[in-house]
């Protein structure tokens, strides 16, 4: 029943982000283009500095150069030559900038609107995983996975994408000028990188094994640090400030020396490259000397090789870069793959008769049997609940109350033929508009850091502000909050850190009174209130609309003694169930947690 990540290989990789590449290909069309435009321009440059050796040598244009092919050359001296040679350099450098600056405007700016793309993806589908997600998996690694993840993609479809598509066009463009030059000297200048492939290949990965590491250790610090802030008032309580510093500190250091690690991998790698380029440096010297000693060639093309193999040094310097983008971009797109390629345990079926009527509010759980991770909850539950009722459900704590509860808002996946409303198998209603018709409530609600008014109208957008000041009187809350400075403007901050227990509580229940639901379920949502107040939001709740179903689940006997049916639950049974009287009768279990309470209200009243 649990949602797992799914692995990434079945539908491969890179099938996330290809649309995106459909999407934007007009863009990557046109910045491969001024990628070559951009090499081409500065490519050119060395074989003009060997024309003009070969001015300077006096011994007229060569017919490899590039004087031979300009018609309009029409200089006669070897000071004008030359000027016109540097205006020419000149000239081309500019152009190679301003291509070199619309590379980066066409292809980084494709890749930010990737990111953002990929995260609004990211995003709408952890909004469509079912509760069962959330309980196995930790807040602070989704965050690691939408933020640093999402990053080191961009980096592998941006500055990766365009670092190595200007490696490869510019390496293929110095090539075919260096053959032009010298077959020969271009044959013993590249020996050395025929190591290159091996290397970049092993270190690709190491890197990928150290970049996963780094990730999942990000994930455990991004972890640690969120449940240290959201639990930063039981931290203080108990004292525990410097364990948990302690604590933060080992997953920090643990995180430091991963990134060390490939730090050292880095730093293995630069000097390898170093060495390379001074090998062929070498080479260009030795052998390039030898042929201009023997006149096969002139020195103007060993001039040109020594530039084009500088030129050659920093795509040499990025492709380990590139590989490193690589590497850290793959393992992060792995680990959002692992999410988006996650299968909602709960969706729609595919099915376009899908019910989304207005709902009457009628339940029946039939034969309902319900396991969570192969442990049994819920065992051959039968009830029916009609239009209107109001229903109590109590039992002992681990007994199945929420879970039941859950079930009819379809929070987890329920098997056909066992739940039903309004005669209808919960499968068969749309997901959206059966939630919307359900109001839900629950021990614990989640406020965010909003005003009072958008926190209660939090499910219905739509919903004025008298509508939102009926929900906050029919949950007892309205006195509350008019006695604030800025009423309904008020600012409740992160999780209503400024409410007390009973007044998120009972938020929550206005937020779930708003949507006027058909069917309204509150799961202790008043277990923080004291009971007169307890008693008196039941009242306004069934006063505010007498036909909604209403399904109360409580620990304490006062919540659900008005209710029209009380179900009593043990170990995910139906063990009794009637009204308050009947059940009183019965001397069950029920009776026995009503004297109990009773003794304990009698105590306290001493």
């Amino acid at each position: 029943m649990t949602t797992q990540e799914s692995p990434n290989k079945p539908r491969g990789r890179f099938s996330t982000i290809s649309g995106f590449f459909r999407e934007y290909k007009a863009y990557l069309i046109w910045g491969g283009l001024f990628i070559v435009i951009t090499n081409s321009l500065a490519l050119i440059n060395p074989y003009i500095i060997n024309s003009i050796f070969t001015v300077l040598e006096d011994k007229g244009v060569d017919s490899r150069s590039l004087q031979g092919y300009l018609d309009w050359w029409d200089a006669t001296t070897a000071m004008d030559k030359v000027l016109y040679l540097v205006v020419l350099m000149i000239t081309l450098a500019v152009l190679a900038g301003i291509f070199r600056f619309l590379v980066r405007r066409t292809i980084i700016w494709t890749s930010r609107h990737i990111e953002y793309r990929l995260r609004g993806r990211l995003v709408s589908h952890l909004m469509t995983l079912s509760q069962s997600y959330y309980h196995n998996t930790r807040t602070g690694d989704i965050m690691a996975r939408a933020t640093n993840d999402l990053e080191a993609v961009r980096m592998m479809v941006g500055p990766g994408v365009m670092h190595i598509a200007n490696t490869i066009v510019g390496l293929v463009i110095a090539l075919g000028f260096m053959l032009t030059l010298s077959p020969k000297l271009t044959l013993y200048a590249l020996t050395p990188m025929l190591i290159f492939p091996y290397l970049v290949n092993k270190l690709g990965n190491l890197i990928h094994k150290k970049f996963t590491q780094i990730q999942a250790k990000f994930s455990d610090m991004n972890v640690a640090a969120q449940e240290n802030l959201s639990g930063m008032r039981v931290v203080k309580a108990y004292g525990q400030e410097e364990a948990e510093i302690d604590n933060f500190s080992t997953v920090s250091s643990d995180y430091v020396d991963l990134n060390l690690g490939m730090a050292k991998l880095q730093g293995v790698f630069y000097p390898l490259i170093h060495f390379l380029a001074g090998g062929i440096n070498l080479i260009i010297l030795y052998v390039g000397g030898r042929l201009v000693i023997s006149e096969e060639i002139p020195l103007g093309t060993v001039v040109a090789f020594f530039a084009y193999s500088q030129m050659m040094f920093w795509p040499l310097f990025a492709m380990g870069w590139v590989v490193s983008l690589y590497q850290r971009g793959t393992a992060s797109l792995d680990r959002i793959n692992r999410i988006l390629f996650t299968e909602p345990a709960v969706k729609d079926e595919e099915d376009e008769n899908l019910h989304t009527g207005v709902m009457h509010g009628k339940i029946e759980f039939r034969n309902l049997k319900f396991d969570y991770d192969g442990i049994e909850v819920l065992k051959d539950i039968n009830l029916t609940i009609n239009p209107g009722q109001t229903i109590g459900i109590m039992g002992l704590t681990g007994s199945g109350k929420t879970t039941l509860a859950s079930l009819i808002a379809r929070l987890y996946p329920v098997n056909r033929g066992q739940v039903f409303l309004d005669e209808i198998d919960i499968n068969d209603w749309q997901l959206e508009s059966l939630r919307r018709q359900i109001g839900f409530a629950t021990q614990e609600p989640f406020l965010f850091s909003d005003t009072m008014a958008d926190n209660i109208r939090f499910g219905d957008e739509t919903a004025d502000l008298e509508q939102v000041r009926q929900a906050a009187a029919a949950s007892d809350l309205a006195k509350d909050i008019e006695s604030f400075p800025k009423a309904y403007e008020t600012m409740v901050g992160e999780r209503g850190i400024t409410l007390s227990g009973g007044q998120k509580q009972r938020t929550a229940i206005a937020r779930a009174l708003v949507t006027d639901p058909a069917v309204l379920i509150l799961d202790d949502a008043t277990s923080s209130v004291d009971t007169e107040t307890e008693h008196e939001i039941h009242q306004r709740v069934h006063r505010a609309e007498a036909d909604r179903t209403t399904l109360i689940i409580s620990h304490r006997v006062s919540s659900v003694k008005d209710a029209d049916l009380i179900v009593f639950l043990d170990d995910g049974r139906i063990v009794e169930q009637g009204t308050h009287e009947a059940l009183l009768d019965e001397d069950g279990h029920y009776a026995a947690l009503y004297r109990s309470q009773l003794l304990e209200m009698e105590i306290e009243a001493l």
